[in-house]
């Protein structure tokens, strides 16, 4: 009986507790809300413009008269941008300069294991960037950014084998379509006269191809990394940029050491030069915030916007006129890009009072 009692009892304050738990207003995050709408929604409109904008801008660069800048300088001074704001925003949320220097020594020095094992994709997104600027050398500014997009299926592939993640039948649809799309874009675009002069269009489509495949690795493999600790994405770029620097140093002293030598580190630079590099910047740092408040379905729902909106300006700037095929090959890359990113919904979990109240579950009954 007592023990009947003193079970019922219990019984009792749960369900009080419960009760009161219910009848307490939830907290209103009424100062947080706006700035969440705003960064949401202000990210994924800079990522449609800087998809859309680095191709047709370093189209734009690239096809201009007069001495050629060099591409690994451009992607050398990006990364360096990247590093130089990334430990300029670390230090302004420090308490000074020791504090910074403190939470330097212990990400980098402390853990050296893990900052080497960036060396992996740091290797990666270095050849991912000078692949695509092979690719636009070599290709119409819409072809180079649709073909990139098989990044999503590169980034499913990875996504299984590194991750262990599951698809369901919508997103494997969507992988087929994907590569029906490319191939329809591929035949068309030998056909496409407003390539740069001289191009190479298999050149391209292997370099983009290759840099898809790179970017699904590394962003499967630093999303990995990721879930090992709580370490920010600024100091993810910081550890990734003292990888990335040296071996873009490396990539100029290879392809471009003797025109440096003669005409000097930014020869041929100009005002769109300069824009191709703030751009290029910008998306390392634009990705990380939709990533971090947006989600990667809303990062590949405006990757397809950013697909339209290259078309429009390829059209309006480089005079270009893609046949119905090209189209035929944007609508299917778009479709399997959409089918991919709708994954159906979670079911809800079960709320039990015990969740409710964040307490641990009772014990079973001998």
């Amino acid at each position: 009986m007592d023990s009947g009692s003193s079970n019922g009892s219990s019984t009792c304050e749960t369900h009080q507790l419960v009760s009161k738990a219910a009848d307490e207003p939830a907290p209103a995050p009424a100062t947080e809300a706006p700035v969440s709408f705003a960064v949401r929604w202000g990210s994924l409109a800079l990522l449609v413009v800087q998809n859309s904008g680095l191709f047709v801008v370093t189209r734009l660069s690239r096809t201009t008269h007069g001495h050629k800048y060099l591409t690994t300088v451009a992607v050398l001074l990006a990364e360096v941008a990247k590093m130089v704001f990334c430990v300029a925003f670390l230090a302004a949320k420090s308490d000074g300069a020791r504090d910074l220097l403190t939470q330097l020594h212990a990400e980098i020095w402390e853990r050296r294991r893990e900052t080497a094992r960036l060396s992996v994709p740091a290797l990666c997104y270095t050849l991912q960037n000078n692949l695509i600027f092979l690719a636009l050398s070599n290709l119409s500014a819409a072809s180079c950014q649709v073909l990139y997009q098989t990044k999503t299926i590169t980034t499913a592939l990875f996504s299984v084998v590194l991750l262990g993640k599951r698809f369901g039948w919508r997103q494997w649809l969507s992988f087929f379509l994907l590569a029906f799309g490319v191939v329809l874009v591929q035949s068309q675009d030998a056909k496409s006269e407003q390539a740069p002069e001289g191009n190479r269009p298999l050149v391209g489509i292997g370099a983009a191809l290759t840099a898809a495949a790179l970017s699904g690795f590394a962003g499967c493999y630093l999303e990995l990394m990721f879930n090992k600790g709580a370490t920010s994405l600024w100091m993810r770029n910081v550890q990734l940029a003292l990888f990335t620097i040296p071996l873009q140093l490396v990539a100029v002293a290879q392809s471009d050491l003797a025109a440096v030598r003669r005409h000097g580190l930014l020869q041929g630079f100009t005002t769109l030069t300069w824009l191709v590099v703030f751009t290029q910047f910008a998306g390392g740092l634009v990705v990380a915030v939709v990533i971090k408040y947006c989600g990667n379905i809303l990062k590949t729902m405006a990757t397809v916007v950013a697909i339209i909106v290259t078309c429009f300006l390829s059209m309006a700037l480089f005079d270009a006129r893609p046949t119905a095929l090209f189209w035929g090959g944007v609508a299917v890359v778009s479709v399997s890009i959409w089918l991919y990113s709708s994954k159906p919904s979670a079911p809800k979990p079960v709320t039990t009072a015990w969740s409710s109240l964040n307490l641990a579950a009772p014990p079973e009954p001998a």
